[in-house]
């Protein structure tokens, strides 16, 4: 099968001499060969034009074979072998910036299932975050209690005075986290109404993650938790990673931006994951 993902080369003709849709034009497939979805919102906001002429472009290079578009935006095509990640996980600031409207949807989507539980843990990430900082702008449940490795998340919940428990042991500098095997075996002590995970990659062969360290953390969170909810951007969909994190059975429910490809979909309906699409 032909490999028809995008790249950077692809619209070099369009850079020499652009005119403004031309650049608009750049903007996306550039977005689309470094984070693999783009919003309609976001592209409108930073060209200043409206939603429908971002969609024009969207269907422009839809017909061009270029990209895919989907509800709310476009994603790159979804053909071909996997693309695999490399096993050096992007800086966090650079990942927060990637796909940041798409994560505040899923995030506030995710907040809205958990509003009556007691009981979270929160998984590393930047969707995660987005997640934490939507709940504690929510009015949360009086008595909640959250469990976290990361001290990204244990700081906002702490601030917003929820009674917030992080695990010993050493701290990630990059990720602010908390891993090693004295933090595993501290929450493996324990259980949650609902874990909320991250992932930097989703194929039908399960949740993928970068580091062996937060890796077995999740697997705590997803083994502990009575529901684990998967806050995934469409950009992780077909990718593969360092580790191979859990079955998609273990997944209750998947909160995304866009409708995952259709083998993808197949796999998580057979696995009886329930999808949001925020």
């Amino acid at each position: 099968m032909t490999d028809r993902s995008i790249h950077p080369t692809q619209n070099s003709s369009i850079k020499r001499g652009r005119t403004p849709a031309q650049a608009r034009l750049a903007a996306i497939l550039d977005r689309l060969s470094q984070g693999g979805s783009v919003s309609v919102a976001e592209i409108a906001q930073e060209f200043g034009v409206s939603d429908m002429t971002v969609r024009r472009d969207l269907a422009e290079l839809e017909g061009q074979n270029l990209l895919e578009r989907v509800h709310g935006g476009a994603v790159s095509l979804r053909h071909g072998p996997l693309t695999v990640i490399d096993d050096v996980e992007p800086l966090f600031e650079s990942r927060r910036r990637l796909n940041s409207d798409a994560k505040s949807r899923i995030a506030g989507a995710t907040v809205q299932l958990i509003s009556a539980h007691q009981t979270l843990a929160f998984d590393l990430g930047t969707t995660v975050l987005a997640g934490a900082r939507a709940l504690v702008s929510s009015a949360p449940t009086p008595g909640l209690r959250v469990f976290t490795n990361s001290l990204r998340v244990a700081q906002l919940t702490a601030a917003a005075s929820l009674q917030t428990y992080v695990p010993a042991g050493p701290i990630q500098p990059g990720e602010m986290a908390v891993t090693g095997q004295d933090a595993v075996e501290n929450f493996s002590r324990y259980y949650f109404d609902a874990a909320l995970i991250g992932a930097s990659g989703l194929t039908p062969d399960g949740v993928f993650d970068y580091s062996p360290e937060e890796a077995a953390m999740k697997s705590v969170y997803i083994q502990r938790s009575s529901r684990c909810i998967l806050m995934i951007d469409s950009s992780k969909f077909r990718r593969i990673s360092t580790v191979r994190v859990a079955d998609l059975a273990r997944i209750s429910i998947m909160v995304t931006d866009a409708a995952p490809p259709p083998e993808l979909a197949q796999a998580l309906e057979e696995a009886d994951v329930s999808i949001i699409i925020a």
